[in-house]
């Protein structure tokens, strides 16, 4: 009888000891028996690593926040032991640029200039201030440019007894004319003593348009004529639309009418 107990307690701890085996060595992880460890390939696992084992780690992490999605897949986040970690700036447009005269119109440039730069065109220039060198330069460089606003000029002279009407032609598209001064005259080679005599300033060709301003003639029997001139309008018309200045008929027998309108246009 004790013989036959001592075969039931060897095959239960024979039983025990396979199944501790089994548990102990038959797993894919390894943990119990050398702590946490993190797949590299399917077969090679390598334990996870303590930050105290410091720098220089080429395995033995895990993969958490270190990665990066590139659109398709996740790559490792790159860096160094000198800048730390790498951004790519190779898209980024512009840089610092020196201050030069002539330097080339950027076209990607997104730095902010804190001189003040004026372009000639062409290039940029650096503005310049007062100076002994600048003052007695023969060439004027980085000096800024003001145009008169008046940068086109009609006029209309005809013969005797005629009208005289004087028109700046459409400028296309959304272009339109800016009045800036004008200049009418009359003139007869005897006492007038009639009037009034008129001139309209038109947003439109000769007769049709809108009348913008008007002016009236009207002289004294011992006057044989004058002008009117008037500066500092800036009266603007329609898009695409031409701009008349005229005397709104003919003065008669011995008389002369002139009209000359200037201005520019705005795009």
């Amino acid at each position: 009888m004790l013989e036959q107990w001592k075969n039931v307690v060897g095959a239960v701890s024979i039983a025990v000891l396979l199944t501790l085996g089994i548990t102990t060595f038959g797993k894919t992880a390894i943990s119990d028996v050398a702590g946490l460890a993190v797949a590299q390939t399917t077969s090679l696992w390598n334990n996870v690593r303590d930050a105290a084992v410091g720098d220089n780690i080429t395995n033995g992490i895990l993969a958490t926040s270190v990665y990066m999605f590139n659109g398709t897949a996740f790559d490792r986040v790159r860096g160094d032991t000198t800048n730390g970690l790498d951004v790519d700036v190779t898209r980024m447009p512009g840089g610092a640029q020196t201050p030069a005269d002539g330097t080339a119109n950027p076209t990607t440039f997104q730095g902010a200039w804190s001189l003040a730069g004026l372009f000639n065109g062409s290039t940029w220039d650096r503005q310049k201030s007062i100076s002994a060198a600048n003052n007695t330069a023969t060439t004027s460089i980085g000096t800024a440019y003001v145009a008169p606003l008046s940068t086109w000029s009609v006029t209309s002279t005809p013969a005797a007894n005629t009208q005289a009407t004087a028109s700046r032609a459409a400028g296309g598209g959304t272009v339109r004319h800016v009045a800036t001064t004008m200049t009418a005259c009359f003139a007869t080679d005897t006492a007038v003593g009639a009037g009034p005599f008129n001139v309209n300033l038109r947003d439109g060709a000769t007769g049709a348009g809108t009348v913008l301003r008007t002016w009236i003639f009207n002289f004294s029997a011992a006057e044989q004529g004058g002008c009117v001139d008037l500066s500092g309008m800036n009266m603007t018309g329609s898009a695409n639309t031409a701009m008349t200045l005229e005397f709104t008929a003919a003065g008669g027998a011995g008389t002369v009418e002139t009209v000359t309108l200037t201005g520019y246009s705005t795009p």
